[in-house]
C-alpha cells in the first residue's frame, strides 16, 4: 500500500512520532508529500527536547523560533560536531550575547541540565579578561538521585564510561548553534588536591591546536553515598593550556557555529586529538622554559660580568 493511501493523522501521530531526529530529516527526503509532513514543527521541538532537555527553557524556545527552519534547524545545527576549522564570520551586527544550554546524563539520565545567559556586548572588560562560563557558583552542589558505592578507581572508569555532556551554545544573531563540547570525556582524573573527579569534554580545533575545554567536577556524598556535581564550566584554551581572551574566545565560538559540520565521530578520535593537544601544549611549554632558562643564565652571567669588570675598576 502506498504511503499516500495511509491518513496523515495515522502518520503523524503513529509513525513520525516513532522516528528519531536522523531518521525524520531522511523520511522527508522520499518525497514531497512526506518532506511536508516531516516539517512539523511540534515533532522537531518534541525530538529537540528528548534530546536537549534544556531547550525547553522559554529562552531557547524564543531563540530557536528565530531560525530558518526553527527546530530542524536547530537540530542539523547541534546534533553534528563542528569542523576541526574556523569559517570567519563576517555577518553583522556583532553578537551581543551567547546563550548555552547545557544537559549532562549519567546512564542516558539527566543529572543536570541549565540554560545560561553571557553578555558579549564589547567592553574593556569583557574583551581582554579571560573567558569563561560557569554553571555553578562557587560552593554550589548538585545532588543527584544516583547511588554509588566502590573505591575511587571503580568510580573513575564508570564516570568515564557512562557520563555524557552536550554543550549547544547558540548565536541569537546569525540563528546557529553549534555544540563546544565532545559527547564523551576525553580525560578523567582525580584531583589530588580535594580528592573530586575532573572530567574534560573537549574539542580540539586545528590549525593552532585551540582547545574548546569543558570540564565537569564531580564526586560522592559519603554520607547518603549520591553521585554529585560541583563544577560545570567552559573555556576556550590556547596551545599553551592559558585561557583566550573574552574577544578570542569570540572569534572562536561564532568560527565553529558558522562553520560545516562532520559526520558522527566516536569518541576514540576525540581523545586522540585531545592527547595530540595535550603532548603539543608540553612541548611547547617545555621549549618555553628551556628558553627562559637560557635567558636567565645570560641575565646572570652578564651581571656577574659587569660586577667583576666593576670590582677590577675598583681594586685598580
Amino acid at each position: 500500500m502506498a504511503i499516500t493511501n495511509i491518513p496523515e493523522d495515522i502518520i503523524k501521530t503513529h509513525i513520525l512520532t516513532k522516528l528519531d531526529g536522523q531518521t525524520l530529516a531522511a523520511a522527508g527526503c522520499t518525497s514531497s508529500h512526506l518532506q511536508s509532513l516531516c516539517s512539523d514543527q511540534t515533532l522537531w521541538s518534541n525530538i529537540c527536547h528528548s534530546t536537549w532537555p534544556s531547550t525547553a527553557d522559554p529562552l531557547i524556545t524564543k531563540s530557536i523560533s528565530t531560525f530558518s527552519s526553527g527546530h530542524r534547524s536547530f537540530y542539523s545545527d547541534a546534533t553534528s560536531p563542528p569542523t576541526h576549522h574556523l569559517t570567519p564570520s563576517t555577518s553583522s551586527p556583532p553578537t551581543t550575547q551567547l546563550i548555552s544550554c547545557v544537559d549532562l546524563r549519567y546512564h542516558h539520565e539527566i543529572i543536570f541540565s541549565k540554560v545560561e545567559s553571557t553578555n558579549t556586548t564589547p567592553s574593556d572588560w569583557f574583551q581582554t579578561s579571560p573567558f569563561r562560563v560557569d554553571l555553578l557558583e562557587p560552593k554550589e552542589i548538585v545532588s543527584s538521585a544516583v547511588k554509588f558505592s566502590g573505591d575511587g578507581q571503580v568510580l573513575l572508569s564508570d564516570l568515564e564510561n557512562n557520563m555524557n555532556l552536550t554543550w549547544v551554545i547558540i548565536d541569537p544573531i546569525r540563528n546557529r548553534a553549534v555544540n563546544v563540547s565532545c559527547v564523551e570525556p576525553v580525560s578523567v582524573q582525580r584531583n589530588w588536591l580535594t580528592s573530586d573527579v575532573e572530567l574534560t569534554f573537549a574539542v580540539v580545533i586545528d590549525p593552532d591546536y585551540v582547545n574548546c575545554n569543558v570540564q565537569v567536577t564531580c564526586g560522592v556524598n559519603e554520607g547518603r553515598g549520591e553521585l554529585i556535581v560541583s563544577g560545570v564550566s567552559l573555556t576556550v584554551l590556547d596551545v599553551y593550556g592559558k585561557c583566550l581572551s573574552g574577544k578570542d574566545s569570540l572569534v572562536i565560538l561564532q568560527g565553529l557555529a558558522a562553520g560545516k559540520r562532520r559526520g558522527r565521530v566516536g569518541g576514540e578520535e576525540e581523545r586522540e586529538r585531545y592527547t595530540e593537544y595535550i603532548r603539543r601544549r608540553r612541548e611547547r611549554n617545555e621549549k618555553t622554559e628551556r628558553r627562559e632558562r637560557r635567558l636567565d643564565m645570560a641575565f646572570v652571567a652578564g651581571g656577574v660580568s659587569m660586577f667583576m669588570a666593576f670590582w677590577s675598576f675598583a681594586i685598580c
